[in-house]
């Protein structure tokens, strides 16, 4: 038979030594922790961050930057991202140009974690700043601002 004394939170049984439990006793606490622990499983807003929710929400946002031919230029993007990638448009990521004897950078990439990356693009915050070359240095021409350039670029959070 079931006891008079209860658990706080989910009211099992809480038997003390001269109470004489029943399977059906038994039965009725499993049937409460099945639907309290089932119940709790099932409830994925409880177990996630708000950061985490977010992140779900929208991990990253794709856009297109314009290039305006100065050696910098500098473009707000809508989230912090933690990395970003960025491309010319129609134009491989690095190419080689054989009759200058350099290589054109195209696109690049660069994270906030470590303020690693390529050469030509730099983040602060929300903020990228891509860089144009006028003359190829070090063997490398940077093409991150081309003039009427279009940019797609992927911005992770």
């Amino acid at each position: 038979m079931p006891t008079e004394n209860k658990t706080t939170n989910l009211h099992l049984n809480s038997w003390v030594g001269t109470d004489k439990p029943k399977r059906t006793d038994f039965v009725a606490d499993n049937e409460i922790l099945d639907q309290v622990i089932g119940n709790h499983l099932e409830n994925f807003t409880m177990h996630v961050s708000e950061e985490d929710r977010a992140l779900f929400e929208q991990p990253f946002v794709i856009g297109v930057l314009g290039g305006n031919g100065n050696a910098t230029c500098k473009h707000t993007l809508p989230i912090n991202p933690s990395c970003i990638f960025v491309c010319l448009k129609n134009a491989p990521f690095v190419e080689y140009d054989s009759t200058n004897g350099y290589t054109i950078c195209n696109g690049g990439f660069v994270t906030t974690s470590d303020g690693g990356g390529t050469a030509g693009i730099k983040m602060f915050l929300n903020t990228v700043t891509l860089s144009q070359s006028t003359i190829a240095s070090s063997g490398r021409f940077l093409n991150l601002n081309k003039n009427g350039g279009q940019y797609f670029y992927i911005a992770f959070k």
